[in-house]
């Protein structure tokens, strides 16, 4: 075999193992829920999720059957727990530009595993539903150039 397809082999296999690497990271990046008749696709936003940063809790509501932004939702709440302890609740807000697509920000000081339950209505229907995710949130001076 020619050098140069060695080289380009090589280079496949690595990007291939890197991929497949990265892929658990990628799946809890962005989680899916089925709740209410609704797929619910959480993510925080921008990736990845630092302390010390503005970051946005992001919640995507689509309907089960058309994969259509589903915005008719309201009353919607959000509630963070850290280690047994709740923060809010926080008032979630549908985005103008995205429909179906509702948000939270925050800056979080602390890095570690959270948890937020989100309640909310369909309009017109009494009940009220919840969907709860886990999320991580890195140390930024992990990533700081130079260390503290």
């Amino acid at each position: 075999m020619k050098p140069r397809s060695i080289a380009v082999l090589s280079l496949l296999l690595s990007t291939t193992l890197g991929l497949v690497a990265l892929l658990p990271t990628l799946a809890l990046a962005h989680e899916r829920k089925e709740v209410a008749g609704l797929m619910v696709i959480f993510g925080a936003e921008p990736e990845p999720a630092l302390t010390g940063e503005v970051q946005q809790l992001v919640w995507r509501f689509r309907g089960l059957e058309s994969n259509e932004p589903f915005a008719d939702i309201e009353e919607l709440s959000a509630v963070i727990t850290r280690d047994g302890a709740e923060y809010g609740p926080f008032t979630a807000r549908m985005s103008r530009r995205d429909p179906g697509t509702v948000q939270t920000k925050h800056i979080f000081t602390v890095a570690g595993e959270y948890e937020v339950m989100l309640t909310f209505k369909k309009k017109d229907d009494p009940q009220t539903h919840s969907v709860s995710f886990t999320y991580r949130i890195g140390d930024r001076e992990e990533l700081e150039i130079p260390g503290s």
